[in-house]
């Protein structure tokens, strides 16, 4: 199956991502022995700030997920993942079976939340322009894609150098014995 999402239907917050329109999702639902699997991608355009140079830029965005959801009934409604109940008595392992488990009651799968947890999960740490963005000048601020600004570099010590000059004036100081 093939359609579209919006992106208010995810629920993302400000920090999980912006998308440009509509994301596209395909997906493959079958029918397992103790519920249904959902697999497919969800693709779209996002709109991020770039770290180094903050600007935004689009980055086209594809990602896979494959979700097992398990039948979830009366009793087990609203309980966590790992206290649930199958309906013969038995403690299910969702604990075991890992995150990718969702609850499900009655004939309907909600995607919704599973979706917003991939998308997040797909969002870079520190999002990046391009691989080589030089980003802004720590003096003036001149965006260094544009142009170089001619500002002097930063000057950055190691963080060994103090002990390098004590080393060295010891040194100095043991040569004059």
């Amino acid at each position: 199956m093939v359609c579209e999402v919006q992106p208010d239907e995810l629920a993302l917050g400000p920090d999980d991502g912006r998308s440009r329109g509509e994301l596209s999702l395909s997906v493959e639902l079958a029918k397992t022995g103790k519920g249904a699997s959902a697999t497919g991608v969800l693709s779209g355009i996002f709109l991020r700030e770039c770290v180094r140079c903050l600007k935004e830029y689009e980055d086209p965005v594809r990602v896979p997920f494959a979700a097992e959801y398990r039948r979830q009934e009366g009793a087990m409604r609203g309980l966590p993942k790992s206290s649930a109940k199958s309906c013969d008595g038995e403690t299910q392992e969702l604990e075991e079976l890992g995150d990718e488990v969702y609850p499900f009651d009655g004939d309907r799968l909600e995607l919704a939340g599973m979706l917003r947890e991939q998308v997040i999960l797909a969002t870079p740490m520190q999002p990046l322009c391009r691989e080589d963005c030089p980003g802004l000048c720590t003096v003036c601020g001149q965006d260094l894609n544009e142009r170089q600004c001619g500002c002097p570099g930063e000057r950055r010590d190691s963080p060994f150098a103090i002990l390098h000059r004590k080393i060295e004036a010891r040194g100095k100081g043991l040569k004059g014995r």
